[in-house]
């Protein structure tokens, strides 16, 4: 059974730079690059879905504290 590592979202992001670099270079074949891409977009679908976690939590933070005044 494949181990899952959890991924730290700095570290997503830094892969996603990486990958753009990647295809920004152009040095892959084509069959690759489409791999590489696949992969940045799962990534920043992950991200996206993290900062609006994260997003929500400072909203019901703030409205718990706002809302006790």
């Amino acid at each position: 059974m494949k181990n899952k590592v959890k991924t730290s979202f700095e570290e997503k992001i830094n892969r996603i730079q990486e990958i753009v670099d990647l295809l920004d270079s152009g040095e892959k074949p084509l069959e690759e690059m489409i791999i590489i891409y696949e992969e940045g977009m799962k990534l920043a679908t992950e991200c996206k879905s993290f900062l609006e976690n994260a997003e929500n939590k400072i909203i019901d933070i703030t409205n718990k504290y706002t809302s006790e005044n």
